[in-house]
């Protein structure tokens, strides 16, 4: 399938100063992990290493990566004992093998002996290298069933008007502002970590969270967060709102900068803290109640804002703004929503999986992956979490409270 070289503008990174500070955090002992990576599990036999190889290879031009590089040391394999708790040792093996070339910190999973009809295709990276939402755009790009040609890239988006930038200006200082009240010093659950991960999935139809979304006027994004609060929940009754009834929000991505619709080199977002109503009792409104906070993040002035202020910071402001926020987060999260085309030699993936980085002050760090029909709810914890296996039921019977509507079985493990 022949390919066409990527872009070189896009290899300039937009924000170098977060960069930096997550380079740094890869190097201060304390124990973060900073992968995060798609897992494709596919039905039918799996390719061997030396095909896999070279359809990386044939697709490495469109990649923000040298052309040249090596692919048989970034394309490796993990066979896997075969059992009913395979899948979850794949997974959990996924994240804690650390990335054979640090130098060039990107590589390609080939995990398979589940059976003759099953296997887990997987694209992770180092996060100083790039985001979230480049890496389900190189997944797409490695392991997508539509011809592998480069994105088209999109229109530059026009400059807010005079008064909405002041407006954009005006909230991201408001919520600046916020950041400067006392806060909890203490991690959320204070455990002596085995700096050893597992990853616990619970997959759901995504029709399940629209229509809780439809019914109470708000996003999907809006529901997971409030399942989510119900889970938190959960795993630690008094650690939200116990410490001098402070009580502790969630850190959300907000992208930043142009999109190009195309993969890029380094990171393009900002944490916004959004506060969780946690005295609301009531799931469903607290979900309404949640999304004031969210929409407040949507519009172009906002983000704007956030893209003009944050470009401003240094690698040290970066992390002073970092250590604010999560003084006031306990957990961070994310919605990604993969392409519908993601695939390998005509096959479509059974479920999208996410992986996610864990910094070593989060107790774990919760991701949704849409596609298509089904959606992913992935927790990465530290293994010495008492309950990080169960921490998926916990989100899927919270929404099981805000979509009660009977649907079939969902698939879990």
């Amino acid at each position: 399938m022949p390919t066409t070289p990527h872009p070189a503008d896009t290899a300039r990174p937009a924000f170098p100063a977060l960069d930096r500070h997550l380079h740094r955090m890869a190097h201060d002992g304390a124990g973060h992990f900073l992968l995060s990576g798609l897992v494709l599990e596919l039905a039918g036999p799996p390719p061997t290493i030396d095909e896999l190889r070279a359809h990386v290879r044939e697709r490495l031009p469109l990649l923000p990566t040298p052309s040249d590089a090596p692919v048989e040391r970034h394309v490796r394999e993990l066979r896997v004992t075969p059992g009913p708790h395979a899948a979850a040792a794949a997974h959990d093996e996924l994240v804690n093998r650390p990335l054979a070339r640090p130098e060039e910190p990107w590589d390609v999973w080939l995990v398979h002996g589940f059976g003759p009809d099953r296997h887990l295709l997987c694209y992770r990276a180092h996060h100083a290298l790039h985001d979230g939402l480049t890496v389900a755009r190189i997944s797409r790009l490695l392991f997508g069933t539509a011809p592998a040609t480069p994105a088209v890239p999109r229109p530059a988006a026009p400059r807010p008007p005079f008064g909405a930038r002041v407006a954009g200006l005006t909230r991201v200082t408001r919520d600046a502002a916020q950041l400067l009240r006392p806060a909890p010093r203490r991690p959320l659950l204070d455990l002596p970590r085995k700096n050893e991960r597992l990853l616990a999935s619970t997959t759901v139809p995504v029709g399940r969270l629209r229509s809780a979304a439809g019914r109470l006027g708000c996003s999907v994004l809006d529901v997971h967060l409030a399942a989510l609060s119900r889970a938190a929940e959960r795993f630690d009754p008094t650690g939200w709102t116990g410490e001098g009834r402070r009580a502790r929000g969630f850190g959300l991505p907000v992208a930043l900068g142009q999109d190009t619709g195309r993969p890029y080199v380094g990171n393009r977002f900002t944490i916004a803290l959004v506060p969780v109503p946690w005295q609301e009792p009531d799931l469903a409104r607290r979900a309404q109640l949640i999304a004031r906070h969210t929409a407040r993040l949507k519009p172009r002035s906002t983000r704007w804002a956030h893209e003009v202020t944050f470009g401003r910071l240094g690698p040290r402001g970066v992390s002073a703004l970092s250590d604010r926020v999560f003084a006031r987060a306990g957990l961070q999260t994310t919605v990604v929503t993969a392409a519908a085309d993601l695939g390998y030699e005509g096959r479509e993936p059974l479920r999208v999986t996410p992986i996610s980085c864990l910094p070593a002050h989060l107790p774990c760090l919760p991701a949704l992956v849409v596609w298509r029909s089904r959606a992913t709810c992935a927790f990465t914890a530290d293994a010495a979490f008492p309950e990080a296996r169960e921490l998926a039921e916990h989100w899927r019977v919270a929404l099981d409270e805000l979509a009660p509507v009977p649907a079939q079985r969902d698939q879990d493990r």
